[in-house]
């Protein structure tokens, strides 16, 4: 028995596997146009963030810049340019010894050998000398990074002039010196420390007394009644306008200090309303000279020391 012969394949069918081959050639050559494509659109965001990176660099007031490992400029922007005073074209691929005076150089070359030995990021102030200019301060901060073209490591940095900055805190230092040393003149003033008699000391006080003013008058006092040697100190509160309960407190505690240097604090002139204010706070007085006046005062230490010369 004969087999069927199989059908012969239509037009349709013939088309079809046609169009299959073609479609299978034809497919290298829309991977390549795909690829040239996607290599175009990244070509164009690389070049676009790189132009968008080389206006900030320049638009900055910092000096931006980036060398090789052979310390040749790969970037540098306006500010740095301007340093040296020299166009972009006479600073790309130059070291600083070819575009700065040679002291100035030696110190950038300093400062990038130092990041290469200790890796890192390096922040730190260096002082250069323009030829001809004064002397000026900048900070810079770098770091190493690995390019990805080259492989090679990149110094990238950046540098600012704190020369003003540096100045101003000159002065402010100066101002606040100047400060202190009136500070201790006026304290001195309103509090001072007069050897009366020989080792007799009288402390004369005027205005407002405050705790902060009565704690600064014991460190002064304590150190005086030591170094002279005194037996007396007189607190003379008779042009004390006003004392708060904190100020009475410290000034019992102030008599005690000089009898543990082997003087005694006597208190004259005590105010209505320092008197009122010790009573009110309840502090033992009992073993505190309090005399009305200070010439009273002074009468004492001379009745006392005939007293004891006599003995």
């Amino acid at each position: 028995m004969n087999g069927a012969s199989p059908p012969a394949p239509s037009i349709a069918d013939e088309l079809e596997e046609l169009g299959e081959e073609l479609r299978q050639k034809a497919l290298p050559g829309e991977r390549l146009i795909e690829t040239h494509r996607r290599l175009a659109d990244e070509s164009r965001e690389r070049r676009r963030r790189g132009d968008l990176l080389d206006r900030i660099a320049e638009c900055l007031p910092i000096n931006i810049f980036a060398k090789d490992s052979e310390h040749r400029y790969l970037l540098a922007n306006k500010n740095v340019r301007k340093l040296a005073g020299r166009e972009n074209t006479e600073v790309i691929g130059k070291t600083d010894f070819d575009i700065l005076p040679e002291p100035i150089a030696r110190t950038l070359r300093a400062s990038d050998e130092r990041l290469r030995a200790n890796g890192g990021m390096q922040v730190e102030e260096l002082a250069i000398e323009p030829a001809g200019g004064e002397k000026r301060h900048i900070l810079v901060g770098k770091t190493l990074v690995r390019s990805e073209e080259t492989e090679q490591e990149v110094l990238i940095g950046f540098s600012i002039d704190i020369t003003e900055s540096k100045r101003l805190e000159r002065e402010l230092r100066d101002k606040i010196a100047l400060i202190e040393r009136q500070r201790a003149v006026i304290r001195a003033l309103s509090t001072p420390i007069i050897e009366v008699w020989d080792r007799v000391l009288t402390v004369p006080m005027l205005g407002a007394l405050d705790s902060a003013r009565a704690g600064a008058l014991m460190e002064d006092l304590l150190a005086d009644v030591s170094r002279r040697g005194a037996r007396f100190a007189i607190l003379d509160l008779t042009g004390v306008e006003a004392m708060d309960t904190g100020t009475a407190a410290h000034l019992l505690k102030l008599v005690q200090a000089i009898r543990l240097l082997g003087a005694e604090g006597i208190i004259t002139g005590v105010p209505p309303s320092g008197a009122k204010t010790m009573v009110a706070l309840g502090l033992d007085l009992a073993g505190v000279t309090t005399l009305a006046s200070l010439r009273e005062g002074l009468w004492y230490c001379m009745k006392r020391m005939r007293a004891g010369a006599a003995a």
